[in-house]
């Protein structure tokens, strides 16, 4: 078994050490803690990136920028009409 820090989990994953932080709970990555760190598995990481499992994007909603994005996304949202239109 291969025990990853978060620097090398985030390097293994494609995301910087923050965005692990961050979001490694909201994503569902398969971790433990030893000594009060956050540690990875590399056979649970490949496993868990196996079935699909992908953390957020850069274009989404982050952690650090979450209740901007969502609040951006309210004020932009369209607003809908029911019936038809009259020109």
């Amino acid at each position: 078994m291969v025990i990853l820090s978060v620097q090398e989990a985030a390097k293994f994953l494609g995301k910087t050490p923050a965005a692990l932080r961050n979001g490694y709970k909201r994503w569902g990555v398969p971790h433990f803690r030893l000594g009060g760190q956050i540690k990875f598995t590399q056979e649970a990481l490949q496993e868990w990136v196996e079935k699909g499992m992908t953390v957020e994007t850069d274009t989404t909603a982050s952690a650090k920028n979450g209740r901007r994005a969502r609040r951006a996304a309210v004020e932009t949202k369209p607003t809908s009409h029911s019936g038809s239109h009259i020109a």
